[in-house]
This record gives C-alpha cells, structure tokens and sequence, in this order.
C-alpha cells in the first residue's frame, strides 16, 4: 500500500494497488496520452492521480472551471458523484469524523501482508 496525496488539497491517502485491500475512500484519475494520425502509434504509461472524497464531491457540486484539461476532470468527476449516494455520504462523514476508522468495502478481505511480522533479521545475508 502506497501514500497518493490528493490533487486538491494534498492530504496523503492509502491508495492500495490491487482491488482485494481497501485503502483510504478516494476517487482515482487515470492520464494517459496516445498518439492520433501518427504513426507508430504511442501510448504513454497511465498515470493515478487521486482526490479524496470531500474534495471530489466539493469539485463536482461546485461551478465548472476554466480549461479543457480541468473542465474534462470536473466531468468525470460529476459522472462518477452523481451515480451513487454513498459517495456525498462518505464526504460528509470524513468531514464529520475525520479521524473515524476506515471500514472495509463490502466483499473486500484484509491485506494480509499487514498483519504478517516483521523480521528483525534480513532473510537473505551476503557473507563476505
């Protein structure tokens, strides 16, 4: 599990990388470019950029902005707020409590790789 910070307001955020672990509650972006009418044709790595969920709602119920790159976020993000409830109920809860545990998603199952031990020695020593 890593830390993405929030593109809005900067509050890191545990971003897990598969769908089995539950992070912090966020709204991913993915970027990526793609050659059109060249070619070969190139496609850039997708890069995750991610707002935490008072900032998405925040964006989305807000004015649009100015700009197409920005005005093309504020669609996506108006898409995604606007198709399920849960998602203005979990900003007013962050914003409520915003030291409240995080609960799992329905059906998710806990990392194990954070309840595993640490070792104190390397498993693996070069000897010289």
């Amino acid at each position: 599990m890593e830390i993405q910070h929030c593109v809005r307001c900067g509050r890191g955020l545990k971003a897990p990388q598969g769908i089995n672990t539950t992070g912090d509650k966020a709204i991913a972006i993915f970027v990526s470019a793609l050659t059109v009418g060249i070619r070969p044709r190139i496609k850039s790595r997708a890069q995750r950029n991610v707002f935490c969920i008072p900032c998405a709602a925040s964006i989305s119920l807000g004015p649009a902005p100015e700009g197409a790159f920005n005005l093309a976020v504020y669609g996506i993000l108006c898409d995604v707020v606007s198709r399920d409830k849960s998602i203005v109920d979990a900003a007013w809860e962050q914003m409520a409590k915003p030291s409240a545990p995080v609960k799992r998603m329905p059906g998710s199952k806990p990392d194990k790789t954070l309840e595993a031990p640490v070792m104190k020695v390397p498993a693996l020593q070069i000897v010289g």
